[in-house]
C-alpha cells in the first residue's frame, strides 16, 4: 500500500505531498488540475515509464531543471528526471539497471490512453505486451533487448553496400533464437489474460472478450524468414518477426476494432486491466495497486456496480474524478477523498 506521495517540479506541481494510507484514494478536481499526473507519478515509480509520453523531459515543470517523484510503500521509491535522463532510487540507493528497479511496486493502470489497445496502431499493442511481460519476467526483458540489438544489426546489414549473405543468415538464426523465447512468453501471457477474462466478463455480465495473437511467421520460423528474404533485400528491412506481430481483441467473436461501440471499447479495456491485475496477483503473490483514471465515464449503472465490487476487494485503488457524484456511495463512505485545486494545489 502506498502511504505517501511527494512530487517536486512535476507537471503542474511545484511541491505536493499526499498522505494516501487508505485502501481507496479518490482524487477529485476539475480538468487540468493534475489528478492524472499523480497517477502518472505512481506509474513511473513502478515501471520507469510514463503512460502518456515517451520523452520524460516534458514532465519537468516549466522553468525548472529537474522533477522528482517519491513514493513511500513497503519500500521508498524515487525517480529524478532531468534533461540528462533519469536517476532511480530504492531506499535511497541508486539503481543502475532498470530491470532492478521495476517490480518493486506493482500497479495496474487504466486510462483513456488505453483505448489505443483497440483503436490504435500495432505498435501500441506491442508496447503493451513488451512492458507488461517485462515487468513480470526479467528474462523476457533480456531477450527483448537482445532481439532489438540483433534486429538493428540485421537491418543495418540490409541497408549497407557490401551485403554478406552468409552473415545475414547467421543474424537470421540468432534473431530466431530470441524470437522463440519472446513468442512463447507472449503466448503464455495472452493465454493467462484470456483465462481471467472468462471469469471477469461473467461477473461483470458483459460480452465475451478474447485476445488472439497474430504472428507474422509460420511454425517453421527459419523457412518463413527465408521466404521473405528477397523482400527484405528489396525493402532493406526485416519484414517478419515479433517486432511486426500484433494481437486482435474480439467481443462476442467479432473484431472489437470494427464492431465495438465506444462504451464497449472502454469496458473491454477495463476488463483487460482487471484480468492483468489478477494475473499479476497470481504471478507475484501480491495484489497490485489499481490506478483508475476517469474510469466511470460512459459506463452504465450495471457496469459501475460490477467495477465497484472489484475496487472494494482490492488492496489499494486510486480513482480520479471531476466530481465525487460519479463515485458510488458504497465506495465513498470508506474513501480518502483528496480535492486537487487549480494549478496543482491540494485542499
Amino acid at each position: 500500500m502506498i502511504k505517501n506521495i511527494k512530487l517536486t517540479n512535476f507537471r503542474v506541481f511545484n511541491d505536493l505531498e499526499l498522505q494516501t494510507n487508505n485502501s481507496l484514494v479518490i482524487l477529485s478536481g476539475k480538468n487540468a488540475t493534475g489528478k492524472t499526473s499523480i497517477l502518472e507519478a505512481i506509474y513511473l515509480c513502478s515501471t520507469s515509464k510514463s503512460h502518456r509520453v515517451n520523452n520524460l523531459e516534458g514532465i519537468i515543470n516549466h522553468g525548472n531543471d529537474f522533477a522528482i517523484c517519491e513514493i513511500e510503500a513497503n519500500k521508498k521509491i524515487k525517480m529524478v528526471i532531468s534533461k540528462e535522463g533519469k536517476a532511480l532510487y530504492i531506499n535511497k540507493n541508486e539503481i543502475s539497471k532498470i530491470s532492478d528497479f521495476i517490480g518493486n511496486l506493482n500497479v495496474v493502470m487504466f486510462s483513456p490512453y488505453d483505448l489505443c489497445l483497440i483503436q490504435g496502431a500495432k505498435g501500441d499493442r506491442r508496447r503493451f505486451l513488451d512492458l507488461e511481460v517485462s515487468l513480470l519476467d526479467k528474462s523476457y526483458l533480456k531477450a527483448s533487448t537482445a532481439y532489438k540489438k540483433v534486429l538493428k544489426e540485421r537491418n543495418d546489414l540490409l541497408k549497407g553496400n557490401n551485403l554478406d549473405l552468409k552473415y545475414l543468415d547467421v543474424l537470421t538464426k540468432t534473431l530466431i533464437e530470441y524470437l522463440e523465447i519472446i513468442y512463447k512468453k507472449r503466448i503464455y501471457f495472452i493465454n493467462k489474460l484470456n483465462f481471467y477474462l472468462t471469469d471477469i466478463t461473467k461477473k461483470m455480465k458483459i460480452e465475451n472478450i478474447k485476445i488472439s495473437y497474430n504472428r507474422t511467421f509460420d511454425d517453421d520460423i527459419y523457412k518463413s524468414f527465408k521466404s521473405k528474404e528477397k523482400l527484405d533485400l528489396m525493402t532493406k528491412v526485416t519484414n517478419i518477426g515479433i517486432h511486426r506481430d500484433d494481437f486482435t481483441i474480439y467481443i462476442n467473436d467479432l473484431d472489437a476494432s470494427i464492431y465495438a461501440s465506444e462504451g464497449q471499447i472502454r469496458t473491454i479495456c477495463i476488463a483487460l486491466k482487471l484480468a492483468l491485475k489478477e494475473y499479476i496477483k497470481e504471478a507475484t503473490g501480491e495484489e497490485p495497486i489499481l490506478l483508475l483514471d476517469d474510469v466511470f465515464a460512459a459506463l452504465d449503472n450495471q457496469r459501475i456496480e460490477s467495477l465497484t465490487q472489484y475496487v472494494k476487494g482490492g488492496q489499494q485503488t486510486f480513482i480520479t474524478t471531476t466530481s465525487i457524484l460519479e463515485i458510488p456511495d458504497e465506495l465513498l463512505k470508506n474513501a480518502n477523498v483528496l480535492r486537487i485545486e487549480k494549478k496543482g494545489e491540494k485542499r
